[in-house]
């Protein structure tokens, strides 16, 4: 029986998103491995994938066979029940109806939750091969080959392996992108199966030596129960802090599943979980660390962590707040190991037409690494650098905290767009619209450039003008006419390709005049210091 390539990597992802890891059937969990309690995932096809099998239709092409619209999540029971007799009990129609069913009811759940983001002092549970699933499980996996770890195997009996990984993975979840419902006494009644939620709250734990642990404490009337897998816990001390749960309460926080609600019960199987990093810890911690003239200015707000974000509208105590129509600086921030050439300018343009009204529209767009793994430092000083960012008076508007931010700055090789133009008030809603729309944003920081760190880190040269509409690409004396000046120098496919995008009204070249006169005033320095050194030459030769 002839059958052609199974779906790929990325297709099966997507599946997995779209089902929220569960059968799209029984609506059980599932699990992406080969082992475990919980069933394992199984790519189903609709129209079988063999000219031979359930519901074939050899006209199908392969690729059509192995499209997201034609395959289902189930767990071998369900998949062998709509397999059977050659799938006449369960034909193609009925198939895509209860995969549209499921895929609709799952996609109302997703969009109940929140973009949620926490600072961790440890990470103590973490199911590598279910969180890599997700769509910012990417990271997760990339972190995972950096440090040399299988994630398909438990932690246990690779080496060192894991220790490097949990190290690294910390600042992924200072950045999580994935939404989740926030388990507080304000949401209990909403809660309901298939859900993502987030907690962050003292619990115990009960059969940790047994073969189902799980995690437990009380909300809104009920009792809500997390459980894990112990082959997932990262550390030793992770298992024995777990021990010590039994007996007295441990604040822990992370992301789980919801598989199953009553009454008086709330039922999560954990994704990850850890122990939160408190603002009076990170702010202890930075100070022990030591950070010159710096640390003088830190304040407890400077590491606020989870939600809400630290943002524009935190007033802090004694703060006077800048008027939210002053035109800013801003530095959009971006995972550049998860972006294509051309991605970060495509998905700023996009929400800063969104965000900021055409008619007051007269913006500049700079894209750039932002170039802090490349310096011969020290560990410790990108945390440094991200409280030089933030902290300070007069406070910069930022999504991040400074632990946050210095985790970041750690673990990740970090791009930016920076935008001059927009009105301080629009920043947060530039923010949402960027966590809504963008997988890689990471979170934003208003740039001042009379600040020595932000003048070192973000001060680049605009290359687009975005006026109302228009998309202008900036270029320089120097550009044009190049060190010979026989030839335009310009990037002529760029225009075209962004004029291949048809989103502009038009795309037009400008010339930035404040570059091409530091353009000529350079030139002009050059000239005389060559012109001096010849003089020089000539002197001696005499």
């Amino acid at each position: 029986m002839a059958r052609g390539p199974e779906a790929n990597e990325s297709v099966r992802k997507e599946l997995w998103r779209l089902a929220n890891g569960m059968c799209q059937m029984c609506r059980q969990e599932l699990d992406p491995g080969t082992a475990g309690h919980t069933p394992t995932a199984q790519t189903a096809h609709i129209v079988a994938l063999s000219d031979h099998g359930p519901r074939a239709d050899p006209a199908l092409s392969i690729e059509a066979k192995n499209a997201v619209s034609n395959l289902m999540l189930l767990c071998p029971n369900c998949h062998g029940i709509v397999d059977k007799n050659s799938g006449k009990a369960y034909p193609v129609e009925e198939l895509a109806r209860i995969k549209t069913e499921h895929e609709i009811w799952t996609a109302g759940l997703r969009r109940a939750g929140q973009a949620w983001k926490m600072s961790y002092s440890s990470i103590d549970y973490l199911n590598v091969p279910r969180v890599a699933m997700l769509p910012s499980g990417n990271v997760v996996q990339q972190a995972a080959q950096r440090a040399g770890l299988d994630p398909t195997r438990p932690f246990a009996g690779q080496g060192f392996a894991p220790g490097i990984f949990v190290g690294t993975v910390r600042p992924v979840f200072e950045s999580w992108r994935e939404r989740a419902v926030p388990l507080d006494e304000a949401r209990p009644h909403v809660i309901e199966q298939g859900m993502y939620v987030a907690f962050n709250t003292s619990m115990r734990s009960r059969s940790t030596s047994g073969q189902f642990p799980y995690l437990f404490f009380r909300l809104g009337g009920r009792t809500v129960t997390i459980r894990y897998d112990p082959k997932w816990l990262t550390t030793s001390t992770a298992g024995s802090d777990l021990i010590d749960a039994e007996t007295e309460q441990i604040t822990y926080a992370g992301i789980g599943l919801v598989v199953g609600t009553t009454t008086d019960r709330i039922r999560i199987s954990a994704l990850f979980f850890g122990k939160p990093q408190t603002a009076e810890g990170a702010l202890l911690k930075h100070l022990l660390q030591g950070d010159g003239p710096i640390a003088h200015t830190l304040a407890v707000s400077d590491f606020e962590t989870g939600l809400p974000a630290h943002g524009s509208n935190l007033q802090l105590p004694g703060e006077i707040r800048a008027p939210l129509n002053d035109y800013v600086t801003v530095a959009l921030h971006f995972n550049e190991l998860e972006v294509d050439p051309g991605q970060i300018e495509r998905e700023t343009f996009r929400q800063l037409m969104r965000v900021v009204p055409e008619f007051r529209r007269d913006l500049t767009i700079a894209v750039s690494a932002l170039f802090i793994h490349t310096a011969p430092i020290l560990p410790p000083e990108p945390r440094h650098i991200a409280a030089a960012l933030l902290a300070g008076t007069p406070k910069v508007w930022s999504t991040h905290s400074i632990d946050g931010l210095g985790a970041l700055l750690v673990g990740m090789e970090v791009a930016f767009a920076l935008v001059r133009g927009v009105r301080r008030g629009e920043l947060d809603d530039l923010h949402q619209a960027l966590l809504a729309g963008s997988e890689s944003y990471l979170g934003a920081v208003e740039v001042n450039l009379r600040r020595p760190a932000h003048q070192r880190f973000y001060d680049v040269r605009p290359r687009y003008r975005l006026v109302e509409a228009d998309l202008r690409l900036l270029y320089s004396a120097q550009e044009y006419y190049g060190e010979r000046g026989d030839w335009d120098h310009r990037p002529h496919d760029l225009l075209a390709e962004w004029e291949a995008d048809e989103v502009f009204k038009s795309v037009s070249w400008e010339e930035d005049e404040e570059q091409s006169a530091a353009d000529l005033r350079q030139a002009e320095k050059d000239v005389s210091e060559w012109m001096a050194m010849m003089d020089r030459g000539e002197t001696a030769t005499e």
